[in-house]
Order: structure tokens, then sequence, then C-alpha cells
């Protein structure tokens, strides 16, 4: 999406401007974000002599609103002081008779947090009988109302809305989703980034109600005329997990105002991870902790990729080096979990998924990595429930929609496993691994045209130059790079559809392979196939040829040579 370049001294007050907002009204991560990318930019500013008029307490540019918080300043500031020691309650009961919009969202969001701080004391263990839906914020019908009042009387009013506004529709937006209301949520946090663009908390909400690119491209045009409109358009391109060029020239452009951005850098990296390109993002993962050691943000990401690459020896390091920087971070129990993992001490790597998830239940790669977990431990219906919430956090986390299809797979639900391939493959649809999956299902239920048909969209998402996959086998074998165990899957579903001609030339193709990856089991398989092929057809020298290749070696060997012996008691030698 294309917005207007912005002046870079504008830019840089703003996100002066935006840390200290967040800051006041205690959204610490939203403060964090806007105070690296503010350090972040290309050409800063000339320092100044002396510190701005707005340090630490920016004035609300409504004089009337500045009045109320200026007379409310005392209180504010005694309610932020008991919210910063996680005093929520006591934090709200001193605001409760304040008016102004600063005032009036720290005591709901005190309130709020108190709410899910109870909740989460009364869900007890990871997995309980009292975690997950059986528990809820009892707080939040209480602002719900109070925030629904306050946008009436607004509204009531005739009064314009204003940047100090954009905070309770950010919180109003939270509390929607809380109760599952996702359109309204949404509505809520376009019109809180429109009203105050720079709030990073906002677009990290208004990212969760998008579910697809056809949501992305929904809300476009609804969204300000911003930088931060294309840092949000990336970051859920990311998360949608795009990976085309068109998202990398985006990035680029954006790394030329902010050059030294950690969070820039680390879409890139995650780029490169979806796009499997694992060597890529390990290098900016190592060059990031390299410039700031004592970073924890995503290296649960990191340690995913050092954990499919099976380097144990430097995710060891990652995992020490985050407990000796803090052991009590959600982020640092998933990469020791992905540690004892990675040496099959399982039992034990679910003990540091449940310490994150005790820390933060809406940590995603805790959920998603404890489900892996529990499928190696053969628990399927503790996978399922540990999959289950990963969605729940977020839907769209393909690892988890894929997880939950294999679990029913082996429980034989072959029904539910298919539907939950089906969003898996919907999430990533270049993805062979999940049409494959699809194919099998199909399989297992007997439905070999639908088989075929995912089986196909596997071999093209392969090689993007492959051809239609209603094209003759012929075609595909002359495609370099395919993988022989789809081609003879194919074959298979064809000569389950009574159609031996068509699986022989799937069967061909597959054969064909050995010129690109050598002999196989499956390529050998589909050999011994095409020699009882040629037999029954009477077609001896050319069964014999095949059969007298798998005499020398392989699975197939003993009946190879029982072929061979059935043909010379015909007469062909």
């Amino acid at each position: 999406m294309a917005t207007e370049i912005p002046d870079l001294p504008v830019l840089h007050t703003a996100l002066q401007i935006a840390t200290l907002k967040c800051s006041e009204r205690c959204l610490y991560q939203g403060a964090k974000w806007a105070a690296e990318l503010l350090n972040s930019i290309a050409s800063p500013p000339s320092t100044p002599t002396s510190l701005p008029p707005t340090y630490l307490h920016p004035a609300s540019k409504n004089p009337a609103e500045a009045a109320l918080e200026a007379s409310e300043f005392s209180t504010f500031l005694l309610a932020k002081s008991y919210f910063d020691v996680r005093e929520f309650d006591r934090s709200s009961h001193v605001l409760e008779k304040c008016r102004s919009s600063k005032s009036r969202f720290i005591h709901l969001y005190a309130k709020f947090l108190a709410g899910e701080k109870r909740k989460e004391e009364s869900s007890e263990m990871v997995l309980g009988p009292m975690d997950g839906a059986a528990t809820q914020n009892k707080e939040v019908p209480a602002i719900l109302a109070a925030l629904e009042t306050a946008f009436a009387d607004k509204e009531g009013d005739g009064l314009d809305w204003s940047e100090d506004d954009s905070f309770l529709l950010w919180l109003y937006g939270v509390v929607l989703l809380k109760q599952k209301n996702e359109e309204e949520a949404q509505g809520a946090l376009i019109k809180s980034v429109n009203l105050y663009p720079y709030n990073w908390c906002a677009w990290q909400e208004l990212a969760g109600t998008v579910g697809s690119l056809q949501d992305l491209n929904n809300i476009l045009m609804s969204l300000p005329n911003s930088i931060m409109t294309n840092l949000f358009v990336l970051s859920t391109n990311q998360e949608l997990y795009q990976t085309g060029d068109s998202i990398h020239s985006q990035l680029t452009d954006l790394l030329a105002f902010f050059p030294t951005s950690a969070w820039l850098k680390t879409q890139r990296a995650l780029l490169y991870y979806h796009a499997r390109e694992f060597e890529e993002a390990e290098s900016i993962f190592d060059q990031l902790v390299k410039s700031d050691p004592h970073r924890i943000d995503y290296l649960d990401h990191y340690s995913n990729i050092l954990y499919v690459m099976e380097r144990r020896p430097k995710l060891g390091f990652i995992a020490q080096l985050a407990l000796t920087t803090d052991r009590f971070r959600p982020e640092t129990n998933c990469v020791v979990g992905n540690y004892y993992s990675l040496k099959s001490e399982h039992e034990k790597a679910v003990q540091y998924f449940r310490r994150a998830l005790t820390l933060d239940k809406t940590c995603l790669s805790a959920w998603t990595l404890m489900g892996h977990e529990y499928v190696e431990m053969k628990n399927t219906h503790a996978a399922i429930e540990a999959y289950r919430r990963a969605v729940d956090v977020n839907r769209k986390d393909y690892r988890a929609w894929y997880g939950l299809g294999l679990s029913y797979e082996v429980l034989e639900m072959h029904y539910y496993a298919l539907f939950y391939f089906q969003r898996a493959a919907a999430l990533r649809p270049y993805d062979s691994q999940m049409w494959q999956a699809m194919g099998q299902c199909y399989d297992r239920m007997n439905r070999p045209g639908e088989a075929i048909k995912s089986f196909k969209r596997a071999l093209i998402t392969l090689n993007s130059q492959s051809p239609n996959p209603d094209s003759h086998p012929s075609a595909v074998g002359e495609q370099r790079g395919f993988d022989p165990l789809i081609l003879h899957q194919i074959a298979v579903m064809f000569e389950k559809m009574r159609q031996p001609k068509e699986a022989a030339k799937w069967m061909e193709a597959c054969m064909a392979e050995e010129e690109n990856v050598g002999v196989t089991t499956t390529t050998g398989q589909a050999r011994m196939w095409l020699a009882r092929w040629e037999f029954v057809n009477q077609n001896w020298n050319r069964a014999q040829e095949l059969a007298n290749v798998l005499c020398q070696d392989g699975q197939e060997v003993e009946e190879a040579k029982a072929l061979v012996r059935d043909l010379r008691s015909r007469g062909h030698e």
C-alpha cells in the first residue's frame, strides 16, 4: 500500500511522543516498540540542548481535556505508581471519579488487568480442568458497559473524537475480542489507529482480526495514510506466510528509513523462515544476537530454526544466553524446551513449555510446540488440546491446524483430519506437505479421485515451473526435482480407480526420477509394478529388463527373482 513519504524530523518527534503516550498509559510493549523504532531512524535530527516541553507527560491537544488532565495530575500519578507495582485494583479505585480520557483509560485498563490476574489464578494449572473457556474475566461486562456509555455520551454531546479517545477505542476492541465479537472489535481498532496511528498495540490487535489476505485487502482502504500502515501491512503479510518478492521489496523500502531496526530485520528473518530458507534466517538472527545479546524477543522463532537445522550446540548456547538474561520470559522457556526436545527428552521439554504458558497463556509457540511433544510421547488427546489452544490464540498458525490433522489421523478420524488439513492448506497453499497430507487422508477415506487432485497440487507446489496438473505424466517427467513418492502415490490412486494404463504412465514418471534423485525404495516399487504390468500385458522382454535391474539390490529382490524365474519357465531368457 502506497503512503506518503514521512518527513524524518516529524517522524522522529511523533515516535518520541508515541513512546511517552504509551508509557504513561502503561502500554509498555507499545512504548518499547516505538522507542526501538525511534532509535533506528536513518538520520535523526540534531540533539537538542534542552528537553522538549512535552517530555514525560504530553498534554492533550484539546484545551478542555488538557485542563482536566492538569486538575487530576496528582491522582493520576498515584494511580500510575500503583499500576507500575501491579496493584491493579488500587490503581483502578483511585481513578474511579476522574473524568479525563487518560485517567478513565487507566481506570478501566487496570480493572481489566485485575480481572485477567484473577482469571489466571482461578485457572490453576495449564490444561487443568479450570483452564481455558471454563474461566472468564469477570470484569469484562462492566468495562464494556462503561466504555459504551462513555462513547454514547460523547456522541450525544456532539463532541469530536480525538487522539485521547484512540486508547479507549483500543481497550474497547480488546474487550470485544475477549467476547469473540471480531467484527465490532475490528471497527473499533480501525477507528483507533485512524485517530492515533502510533499506538502499535492497536495495530497488533487489529492484525489478530485479519485471518486471510482477503481480510487484509478489505480493510486497507480504511487505514490511515501513515508509515505505520506500511509497517502493519508488512507484519500482517509475514504472519500470513506471504514470502514473495513484493514483500521483501516493501521491507527493503522500510529499512531505508529504519536501517538499524531489530524488529524489521527480524521480519526479514521470519520471511526466510516461512520460505524454508533456513540458512539466511539463521544468519540474520546471528547478527541480531551479536548486536544485542540480551534481546529475548523472537528468540523462540530462532530456536525453531536451529531445531529444524539440528544445530544442537548453538541451540544450547542460545538457551543458556536466554536463561542468563531472563528465565521468567515465555520465549526463554520455549528456547530451553526446544533444546530438550532436540535431545529427545520430551518430558522435560513439556515441562518448560508448561512454564512458558504459566507465564503467558497466549504464548502461541509454547502451545504449538507442546502439541508436537505430546505427539512424540504418543499422548494424542493432550496433543489435540494443545493444538486447539494454539488455534484459539492465533487461527493463522498453520502448524497447529496441521498438527490437529495428524493427531486425528492417528485416531483414524479421517473426516476431522481432512477438515484440519484443509485449514492448513488454505494458510499455506504453496506448501506441498499440506496437500500431500490431504491426499493421504482422501486415500484413507477411499476417495482416490480427490486424492489425485491433492497429490497433483503437491507436485505443482514443488516446482514453480511445473505443468498443468491435468497434463500428461510424461510432461511431468520432463521436469526436474519432483518427489518420486508423490508420483507413486498418484499412480496407486489410478490403480485403485481401475485405470491401469494411467497408473503405468505415472509409474514410468516415478521411475524416471532416478536420474535426478538416484535409486530409492519408491522408484524400486514403481519398477517392480511396471515389471508386473508388462508381464500381464505379455511384454516379456520389457518385463525381464525391469526385473533384472531389481534382482541386483533393493527390497523387491525376492519378488523380482520370482518374476524372472517365471519368465524363464516360459522360455524367455
